[in-house]
């Protein structure tokens, strides 16, 4: 009977442990989308447009007299973190858009996104 009662103790020790884990999330940026950067038209996108779907650039930088190319960046993580093991998993989603704006309209733009999970 000892026995046996020391094998559930320790089974839910075991279970109890495994169970101790930890949600992170961190997200930075503006949020982009692939359905909010669709909506730009090149040539005809004004740059009021633009700071209402997306907010104000995380740079600005001065290509010319007549072009400005702003950036936006964003990037979102969450994980699965154990208590005794560690991370185990991990999901990130990061994206990059640059606009060129010539006098207040959208003349090009370019968006990158990343999907990348890990588990260990």
């Amino acid at each position: 009977m000892k026995n046996v009662n020391k094998f559930f103790i320790a089974l839910f020790s075991i279970i109890i442990l495994s169970s101790c884990s930890q949600n992170n999330f961190i997200e930075q940026g503006t949020p982009l989308s692939k359905e909010k950067v669709s909506s730009i038209v090149e040539g005809s996108t004004t740059e009021s447009q633009i700071i209402s779907l997306f907010g104000e650039p995380a740079s600005k930088k001065v290509i010319n007299s007549d072009e400005v190319k702003w950036t936006y960046k964003y990037i979102r993580k969450s994980s699965t973190s154990h208590l005794i093991i560690g991370e185990t998993r991990s999901n990130t989603i990061s994206g990059t858009l640059e606009v060129i704006i010539s006098k207040g309209v959208v003349t090009w733009y370019n968006y990158d996104e990343n999907h990348e999970q890990k588990r260990w």
